[in-house]
């Protein structure tokens, strides 16, 4: 590698027209050649001396002349052969013949073996050079398994599978959306002409009516108008009444058609647009990458080059010193390749998320009149605080027991035959542990007053994380009062007694940022996340909340309508379901009143009302082969009500 780099310094000082010191002549000159036996340059006329000088013959093959650059036939062999062999480090006078590798390759000669070098690991320069060639053979090679790996996918294919990508997602989107908006139009036309039908006949009702009793008006005496225009009116009031109910559901019918019609719009806008924020992102991401990536390939075409051509050299002094800087150079370069460099890959496809989406399908949720089913499970478990599902149809129950510091988390069907049950040791008794679920047999829950944990149902294995360790602004006397997820962003969101604060983590339980609820709030019981929105329970204020985000501002977008007008139930739990349904447990503790309310979902309106008559605690929605089911665990009873949910167009 030395070599090379004092070729390349030379060449450029013969090829230069700057003026130099002759060694010949000692005058400043333009050099025309270089001799490696006098290490330094030479003049035109110096040249040709060395060149004749008898006394000089053993400088003339040595002797690298601006007519051998020019030429560009110089290779390593010859550039080599112009340099005399090694000496000795230790013996100038002395020839090597050996390289120490114990003293990182400098050339030795025989007498060091029994000297300086005595026990050294010495190495004849010819097989060293063979070991040090193949060696490099197998890092091209390598190279090249790479370089063929790294030529499937290259900047401008990845844009090009991702633009066809969006298009394909465009067209199917604009589609999906242009059937629906077909029917509903067609719908609502059909439900208007009806209503126009039923004016019609209302208004020739009545004209009927009004002509035949102007007619007997007429026939009769002008003392008996009175009397008619009495029943005149007695019989418009009939009409009207008759019309009312008809009038009344083609009205509500026509509003729900208009309202339904007005989501398709908006889902089709939402579905574009995150389509062309796609599109905008991995665009991004594969021009920021692109320059790396020419970059790298340059970096590995030139290391492939040289790293050929000293091993095909059988120049074993080249081999020996240039092979151990390209070795580490190919080291770095195999890392990057392996370690750093982007897959384009997944920067060319569109995921759309169309579950969020109801395109022809019910918005609105009915749930059974009575409870399907109830089960109880052992009396040893005491204290029921969470339950959520495990997204293979079976659900997960979490609490604690009414002494001692453990928590449980116990898996059971949707019948409460138990499957599954973990015995967690927490830091202080009955610590309250809520759970949610984060995904596929796994669900974040509570160890303790300040300790978030993922537990993998499947490897039985627990994941723990102490938030003081984390958050300096967690004071003392806080512990942890509910759990959510946000699916969408794989995000985990804690809530903390007396604290308007949530703290978000990803699925790995590393902390993101906090979000701070709007001073309306006092401290959340329960949150829940759907649809973009954060819904929240807040019990000592009383009121449930539904929320938006705005970066890490959470703003307050209307108030859940109370489940009764006095003024001491409290909301506990809240949930959705897939059509975004809302259900919340009220508890009016000082009468011992428990409340399920459904609610539409802005929260404006309750859909449903039950009587629990027990003290619930927690609630979710849970998917099975028989259909959506609403699951409310109590307290204390560990009581599991299991209620039936229907879509109802």
């Amino acid at each position: 590698m030395k070599n090379l780099v004092e070729y390349v310094q030379i060449q450029q000082s013969l090829k230069s027209d700057e003026m130099r010191k002759c060694y010949g002549c000692s005058n400043h000159l333009r050099v025309t050649a270089y001799c490696f036996k006098c290490n330094d340059f030479l003049c035109e006329v110096c040249h040709n001396f060395h060149l004749t000088n008898r006394f000089l013959t053993d400088h003339q093959k040595h002797t690298l002349s601006l007519a051998d650059v020019e030429s560009k036939n110089i290779t390593i062999e010859k550039l080599a052969s112009m340099r005399d062999a090694p000496r000795c480090n230790t013996h100038p006078e002395k020839i090597s013949e050996l390289y120490c590798e114990s003293c990182n390759y400098i050339p030795v000669c025989i007498a060091c073996m029994f000297g300086e070098h005595k026990g050294h690991d010495l190495h004849e320069v010819r097989a060293l050079a063979k070991s040090k060639r193949e060696s490099l053979a197998q890092k091209v090679k390598c190279l090249e398994k790479l370089d063929a790996d790294y030529k499937l996918t290259t900047p401008g294919q990845a844009k090009e599978i991702l633009i066809s990508n969006v298009a394909s997602e465009k067209e199917k989107v604009i589609k999906m959306c242009a059937d629906e908006v077909h029917k509903a139009k067609a719908k609502l036309h059909d439900t208007t002409e009806k209503q126009k039908k039923i004016k019609q006949e209302k208004q020739n009702r009545e004209k009927q009516v009004f002509d035949s009793l102007q007619a007997e008006m007429e026939k009769e005496l002008q003392g008996v108008k009175k009397k008619y225009e009495e029943i005149f009116n007695v019989k418009k009031n009939e009409i009207n009444n008759a019309f009312h109910a008809r009038e009344t559901i083609v009205e509500n019918e026509i509003a729900r058609l208009t309202s339904k019609l007005e989501r398709f719009y908006g889902d089709e806008k939402v579905l574009l647009e995150s389509i062309e924020m796609q599109l905008k992102k991995n665009s991004e991401e594969i021009d920021a990458v692109s320059e790396h990536f020419d970059n790298t390939k340059k970096r590995l075409k030139n290391l492939k080059v040289l790293a050929s051509t000293i091993i095909a050299s059988e120049n074993d002094w080249t081999a020996v010193q240039c092979i151990p800087d390209i070795q580490s150079a190919a080291d770095n370069l195999i890392n990057e390749l392996k370690d750093e460099l982007p897959d384009l890959g997944t920067m060319t496809g569109v995921t759309i998320n169309y579950k969020q989406f109801n395109f022809g399908k019910s918005i609105m949720t009915k749930i059974s009149q009575q409870a399907e089913m109830k089960f109880t499970l052992n009396n040893s478990y005491h204290y029921v605080n969470g339950v959520t599902s495990c997204g293979d149809g079976n659900i997960v129950i979490s609490g604690c027991p009414s002494e001692g510091k453990e928590a449980f988390i116990i898996v059971t069907n949707l019948n409460g035959k138990i499957l599954h049950e973990k015995k967690i040791i927490a830091d202080t008794p009955k610590p309250w542990h809520p759970c949610a679920f984060v995904s596929q047999n796994k669900v974040a829950t509570v160890c303790g007053r300040n300790i978030i944990c993922v537990y993998d149902l499947l490897h039985d294995s627990l994941v723990k994380k102490n938030i003081s360790d984390i958050i300096n602004s967690w004071p003392k006397d806080r512990y942890v009062r509910c759990v959510a997820t946000d699916p969408v962003n794989s995000h985990i969101l804690v809530g903390g007694y007396k604290s308007r604060d949530v703290y978000v983590f990803d699925d790995q339980l590393n902390y993101l940022h906090i979000l701070t609820l709007p001073e309306m709030i006092k401290w959340p019981r329960d949150i829940t996340f759907s649809d973009g929105h954060l819904l929240v329970c807040d019990s000592a204020g009383k009121t449930a909340y539904v929320t938006t985000m705005d970066g890490l501002q959470v703003k307050i977008l209307s108030e859940f309508v109370k489940v009764s007008p006095s003024g001491d139930f409290e909301p506990w739990s809240i949930c959705t379901d897939k059509n975004g349904m809302v259900y919340i447990l009220w508890e009016n503790w000082r009468t011992d009143q428990h409340y399920l309310a459904q609610y539409s979902h802005d929260g404006r309106q309750i859909t449903a009302k039950k009587n629990l008559g027990d003290r619930a605690r927690a609630s979710t929605a849970v998917e099975t082969p028989e259909g959506e089911k609403l699951l409310v665990a109590t307290h204390s009873t560990q009581t599991v009500y299991r209620f039936g949910l229907q879509d109802d167009d």
